[in-house]
């Protein structure tokens, strides 16, 4: 038995991160054709702006895309960030989980695995190379260094094959990578799809991208300011579990409990400290190293018991109502848009969050399905579209719970309007590795529901003044139609000749005014007798042809009362 147990353990293999993904790219998001070239769109746009933002520079990114053969293309990718260093080239863009965003920092990514995840899936489907070419600053000397390289996905590393120095003009990246097995799509899911919602949430940068046919789109920016950059928070008391007090106390440079504690949570004080002793009964005094498990898990019952003030928000950097209604204009070019940003709050009792929200009607707003206007729902976290598992989504769920009757629509899929979400968080609950859709917490949940509710209401004010407009330029017509008419049939009653065309212009600009104003319920100025009896004239023969237009049923006054009720 023995014998056969050592027999098991053969095989037995240390696997590293890269090694991993190779055989589990699906994790990575690489799964199906269209979505794989997407996803590569997603991590090489948000590293760059991020990047870019980081040194204070508007991104500005250039993007071409050239098919080589079916499914075969070539990806190159350039910005004006502020480069990376030599010896950290390879690091970035061939090993698994390195990075500088391994922090509670609000981030678009945070997982280490993006550039170097292209890198692989590029490697796995055609065995060509990456070449890069980095320029950065070193001291006063702008440097430039051009490489090629593969990922030995064995060391989790990269491996030179050609390595020069250039004299750059300005800062940079530039990578270039083949791929195989992808498909580029204009549809929704699509990588120029996920272009334009990127211009949306990001109004800062510039992006200039080359399509396979050669069609060059420029999407312009539509705000001039970067955004400031988040700050690192510490976790809460009530987010935080046994095994995460217990890692703080074994990786802790402090010599007390209390001292760690303090230094580790937000809004945790002496008191507190004080607090939790007589709770659990455990010394504040003892060093952290020591700590055993049941001692964090009475800490954190204790948490459980206390109450605290909310987590601090100013780690978190929503992008702006304004900043937001400017992206939609511009890319959208709606007739009515509508935005705001909620204030923060928490989920699961220390997680802070903000959810901003924005409706587009009309314009191009929404999506054209069968030759019909249907309405679109662009989700996005921390600035980033998703485009993916829509359907299990909170944002969705959320979304599809209103009752959109009560705002005047038929309902959401056939309505030609675009509905944008975006939370904003240091921690966002994605419900996969590939972050593409939001864990449907009751607390985000309920804020996007009020977010969406309150802009539906706006939207509806809008619809109803546009019906009553209709309505008021279909009487005026009224008037415009048979006002000569009466005047010419008069002057034959009359037997005199018919007045000059301008004075039954002006006479026409009178009475349509005077009678609009008077079925809008607005006092009329005129005190003109002549006037008056003129205008009952006129009124009265169209009460002959028809056209009763004090009719106090009529659906413009009952849709100016609905208007004023509110």
């Amino acid at each position: 038995m023995s014998q056969q147990a050592h027999e098991l353990f053969d095989n037995f293999q240390q696997l590293t991160p890269s090694e991993f993904f190779r055989k589990n790219k699906q994790m990575l998001g690489f799964t199906g054709k269209i979505r794989s070239l997407t996803i590569v769109f997603h991590e090489l746009i948000t590293n760059s702006f991020d990047a870019a933002e980081e040194a204070g520079i508007l991104p500005e990114l250039n993007i071409e895309l050239k098919r080589v053969d079916k499914d075969h293309y070539i990806l190159r990718h350039s910005d004006n960030g502020p480069g990376i260093p030599e010896d950290y080239v390879m690091q970035v863009y061939c090993s698994m989980f390195a990075g500088s965003k391994f922090r509670n920092i609000q981030s678009r990514g945070q997982q280490g695995l993006g550039c170097s995840g292209c890198v692989l899936l590029s490697q796995m489907t055609t065995g060509e190379p990456a070449r890069v070419i980095s320029c950065y600053e070193e001291g006063d000397e702008l440097k430039g260094v051009k490489m090629k390289f593969k990922m030995d996905v064995k060391q989790n590393k990269g491996l030179l094959m050609e390595k020069e120095y250039i004299k750059p003009e300005h800062t940079g990246v530039c990578i270039e990578l083949h791929f195989k097995d992808v498909s580029y799509s204009m549809a929704e899911q699509g990588a120029f799809e996920y272009i334009r919602r990127t211009m949306i949430g990001n109004p800062h940068a510039k992006i200039t991208f080359k399509d396979p046919t050669g069609h060059k789109y420029i999407f312009k920016r539509a705000a001039d300011i970067v955004p400031i950059l988040p700050k690192e928070v510490l976790p809460h008391p009530k987010g935080v579990s046994a095994d995460d007090i217990l890692f703080m106390a074994k990786h802790t440079d402090k010599r007390r409990y209390k001292s760690m504690l303090t230094s580790s949570l937000s809004r945790m004080s002496n008191k507190r400290i004080k607090e939790i002793e007589e709770l659990t009964g455990v010394d504040m005094n003892k060093r952290p190293k020591n700590m055993k498990w049941a001692e964090a898990e009475a800490i954190v019952n204790a948490f459980s018991e206390m109450k605290f003030m909310a987590p601090p928000t100013d780690g978190l950097i929503p992008i702006g109502s304004e900043q937001i209604e400017k992206g939609m204009k511009q890319i959208l070019k709606p007739e009515f848009v509508a935005t705001l940003t909620r204030k923060p709050v928490t989920y699961r009792g220390g997680v802070s969050f903000i959810i901003e929200a924005g409706i587009a009607y009309g314009g191009d707003a929404g999506r054209i399905v069968n030759d019909q206007k249907k309405s679109e729902i662009m989700r996005f976290a921390n600035r980033v579209p998703l485009t993916f598992d829509q359907g299990s989504c909170a944002i969705t769920e959320a979304l599809k719970s209103i009752d959109w009757k009560r705002y005047g629509l038929k309902d959401l899929d056939s309505t030609p309007m675009t509905l944008f979400i975006n939370i904003i968080s240091t921690q966002v609950p994605y419900l996969s590795t590939g972050k593409q859709s939001v864990s449907p917490e009751p607390e985000i949940v309920q804020e996007i529901r009020q977010a969406t509710m309150k802009l539906a209401r706006q939207l509806q004010k809008h619809l109803r003044r546009k019906k009553a407009a209709k309505e008021k330029e279909m009487r005026s017509k009224v008037f415009e139609d048979y006002v000569p008419i009466i005047i010419e049939e008069a002057a034959k009653l009359g037997e005199v000749s018919l007045p000059p065309q301008q004075d039954i212009q002006d006479v026409l600009s009178k009475v349509t005014k005077r009678s609009l104003a008077e079925l809008l319920g607005e006092k009329v100025e005129d005190d003109d007798e002549e006037l008056i009896e003129e205008d009952a004239l006129i009124m009265e023969e169209l009460d002959e042809y028809g056209y009763a237009v004090d009719d106090e049923n009529s659906s413009l006054n009952k849709s100016m009362e609905e208007e004023e009720f509110e």
